[in-house]
């Protein structure tokens, strides 16, 4: 019986362990940095500014030059994703890499301008 009590006293104490570098890791992360006091009469940075311009920026036109008939339905699918359903259509996308590879499925049937 001696040898079942110490594999028991053993695995709780190995349980332990873990559990106390948990809580101290814990502590570590939660702890929060005081916040920058502001002197009078200083405004906010304008950082939301920046991004929406930085996000009109990054648009693309894609325009529908050919038609959609006689296409396979992924191709028509993928029209349809950008907005596109018939000859002339036009629409401003985001430039990211979705759009892109949707361009990419459908360059022969497309105009793009980066706007």
């Amino acid at each position: 019986m001696a040898e079942t009590e110490k594999k028991v006293v053993a695995t709780e104490a190995a349980e332990k362990k873990p559990a106390a570098k948990k809580t101290a890791a814990k502590k570590t992360t939660t702890a929060k940095k005081p916040a920058a006091k502001k002197a009078e009469g200083e405004k906010a940075p304008a950082k939301k500014a920046a991004s929406k311009k930085a996000a009109a920026a990054a648009t693309v036109t894609v325009k529908l030059v050919r038609s959609l008939s006689g296409r396979s339905e992924k191709q028509i699918a993928t029209a349809l994703s950008l907005g596109l359903k018939k000859i002339g259509d036009v629409t401003v996308q985001p430039d990211n890499a979705q759009t892109n590879g949707k361009i990419a499925k459908i360059s022969h049937m497309v105009a793009v301008t980066k706007a």
